[in-house]
């Protein structure tokens, strides 16, 4: 069968953090060309350019008022028009929303993927809701990556026919860790952001270590709050605490074989931005590291609390802190948690059943069958 033609948009070039934008890429069986922007203006290939750029002559006809439409969509048009593309998938609702007309004007099927940010935060909501509610009419899918989130989408205004839950999938390479359960060190992973919320790991951790003073922790990400995540750490003169930046997959997977288990306190920011799913979650799950955690968006979704791991309540840093020290003191519950983790998984998450799903709704919605 010859492959389909998909534009795959992506916010930007280089965003580290978003390793499930380059997850679901490499899980799409067809021509990818992927794009740049909400609304793209940039292409993988160097073949998209930047309307920027455009000759002196042609942005005189279009102040002329001989070229009708804006240059950038002239541009993307064109560039769609020569790839023969079939499909576009839209990463994030604003980029569903700058693209939907395009899609309809030139006949091509649209799918928008929303990942947390887009359905929660309201000064987003405001200002893209005309363009959702156009896109809600045009997209032949609209895929979300938790129940709550697909609720949210029904009630901004989607046809509950339209929307797919495909939960991210982590990769294959965590399958085979073993973790350390006697280890003393606690993993975190994540953006320093307010919706993961590494302030308040650190500080349930610093009250759990006031119980276990051989317990460390280890931070891997970066963002706007390391540095205010480092002032805590040192202005409350909490031990054993390394801040490890960046990492890649292959030395993650290496600090989760040597962890006793994995902790992060998302939250809802104050502009309420929620997560999805958090990939890194899914990631520990697979690799048998126990998983405490809290009950936000998601996460309750795939973690039943004290069956494969454990969930607070958003802001309950003695909760969290004690679920620490229970893990710490009674290594076979960790055992049993990170073990039950990897089953569930391994049962519900794996990367043939994530690539199944999408390439499915990717035929019927471009090909019918």
């Amino acid at each position: 069968m010859e492959k389909i033609n998909i534009c795959f948009t992506s916010p930007s070039k280089n965003v580290y953090s978003e390793t499930f934008i380059q997850n679901l890429k490499k899980s799409i069986d067809g021509n990818i060309f992927n794009c740049f922007g909400f609304f793209p203006v940039e292409s993988e290939d160097g073949e998209l350019k930047n309307p920027s750029s455009a000759p002196l002559i042609i942005k005189a006809l279009y102040k002329l008022g001989l070229i009708r439409i804006p240059l950038r969509e002239l541009y993307l048009e064109s560039y769609l028009k020569r790839k023969r593309i079939q499909l576009i998938i839209a990463n994030y609702g604003p980029s569903g929303a700058e693209l939907s007309e395009i899609s309809e004007r030139l006949g091509i099927s649209l799918i928008v993927h929303f990942h947390g940010y887009d359905a929660s935060v309201e000064k987003v909501i405001q200002n893209y809701i005309v363009g959702y509610h156009t896109m809600f009419k045009i997209a032949k899918a609209i895929v979300v990556v938790s129940s709550e989130m697909r609720q949210k989408v029904i009630r901004l205004g989607a046809d509950e026919k339209k929307v797919v839950l495909l939960r991210c999938s982590p990769s294959k390479l965590f399958n085979d860790i073993n973790p350390d359960y006697q280890s003393n060190q606690v993993l975190a992973i994540g953006r320093f952001v307010e919706k993961k919320a590494p302030y308040l790991t650190l500080l349930a951790f610093k009250k759990a270590q006031e119980i276990c003073p051989n317990l460390r922790i280890k931070f891997v990400g970066e963002g706007d709050l390391l540095s205010v995540c480092k002032d805590i750490s040192e202005s409350l003169k909490i031990d054993n605490v390394e801040f490890a930046g960046v990492l890649s997959p292959l030395s993650i997977a290496k600090e989760m074989a040597e962890s006793f288990c994995f902790v992060q306190h998302s939250k809802t920011a104050a502009n309420g931005d929620k997560e999805g799913t958090p990939v890194a979650i899914l990631e520990a799950m697979a690799a048998g590291l126990p998983v405490i955690s809290t009950y936000h968006a998601g996460i309750p979704d795939v973690i039943t609390s004290d069956q494969n791991g454990i969930l607070v309540q958003e802001g309950d840093v003695d909760e969290m802190a004690q679920a620490i020290v229970n893990l710490y003191k009674d290594r076979d519950l960790a055992e049993y948690l990170g073990e039950n983790g990897k089953k569930y998984a391994m049962a519900n998450l794996t990367k043939e059943q994530y690539n199944l799903q999408w390439n499915s709704l990717i035929r019927q919605i471009v090909l019918g069958v």
